[in-house]
């Protein structure tokens, strides 16, 4: 364990500043915006005991899901930006920010702290299905345009871009979606057999494909996942070429001095080196990226540039 006065004099001498004592002081609050279950609160599950070590003190993760993230973005958008706060996002806070721009809540306005993890999505199914691979969903689809139901942890989230996108490519593909508060609701709604499909964050349901639970069609980046390494890409079955993946990190209250920012990002990254956290992390499906909050800006207004189109798309057809 890494005590306070270890942590205070392993930063520059510039850095002794307030606000990190006082971050210090006090437990860490890491609100995460999706609902138990899904794949941001596995995240943060794994790294708040091995986060509140090195910090030497509590982490107490909060789990504030629905709106497509906005909730837990408002609350911490409202928190002293001394550390003491935390938002454990992804790329739903940017969809959303695309897609409800009068809700006032986009990246631009945190201080990122670090591009924890990235994760590719999964289009899956139950065991009872009709269909057993993904050429026989994307078949299914086809043959009964509308009727398919498909899973979505939420209304405009990366499941749903990502399946948009998927569609754009081959030309069209009509199913009724399906939105949950929450990638948890969604994987039992599929477990239930209430619906015929899900696309999900894969850390989300590692384990339920793992036990036969959940029979996974494909995955969205380009290559394989060594989580799961036996289920295919979209890239070489359905989509040549298909390669999006999602992010997941850590957000600090807009206004947090940079040296804090600094030394969070070196905490976390700490953490997530952590040979325990990272096999962890692994072994469900992430990809441990731990960028800087310059490239991780960088990375947000890329995916922003592919995203922002499908999700004009997608409202433009909800409200039409």
């Amino acid at each position: 364990m890494i005590r306070r006065r270890a942590f205070l004099t392993s930063l520059p001498a510039l850095a002794a500043p307030l606000p990190l004592h006082a971050q210090l002081q006090r437990p860490l609050r890491l609100v995460v915006s999706s609902a138990p279950g899904a794949s941001l609160d596995a995240l943060a599950r794994i790294l708040s005991p091995s986060l509140s070590a090195r910090l030497g003190v509590p982490v107490v993760v909060e789990n504030q899901g629905g709106a497509n993230g906005l909730l837990a973005a408002q609350a911490v958008l409202r928190a002293e930006p001394d550390g003491s706060t935390l938002l454990l996002t992804g790329d739903a806070i940017l969809l959303a920010g695309l897609a409800q721009p009068q809700a006032g809540v986009s990246l631009e306005r945190f201080a990122p702290a670090i591009q924890a993890v990235s994760a590719a999505q999964i289009i899956a199914t139950h065991p009872g299905a009709s269909f057993t691979d993904i050429e026989g969903y994307v078949a299914a689809v086809r043959a009964r345009p509308g009727a398919l139901n498909v899973a979505i942890p939420a209304q405009g989230g990366i499941a749903q871009v990502v399946h948009a996108l998927l569609a754009r490519q081959l030309g069209g593909l009509s199913v009724e979606f399906l939105s949950f508060r929450g990638g948890g609701p969604a994987m039992h709604s599929l477990l239930a057999r209430d619906v015929d499909a899900l696309v999900i964050t894969l850390p989300a349901i590692t384990e339920q494909v793992r036990n036969g639970a959940i029979r996974p069609l494909a995955v969205t980046t380009a290559q394989r996942d060594e989580a799961l390494p036996e289920v295919p890409t979209l890239a070489e079955t359905v989509a040549p070429g298909f390669d999006v993946d999602s992010w997941q990190g850590v957000l600090a209250p807009p206004g947090t001095p940079e040296l804090l920012i600094r030394s969070l990002h070196d905490a976390l990254a700490g953490t997530l080196a952590e040979p325990a956290v990272a096999a962890r992390l692994r072994g469900l499906g992430f990809r441990v990226t731990a960028l800087a909050p310059e490239a991780f800006r960088e990375r947000a207004a890329g995916a922003a540039g592919t995203f922002g189109p499908v999700i004009r798309d997608l409202f433009t057809l909800a409200q039409g």
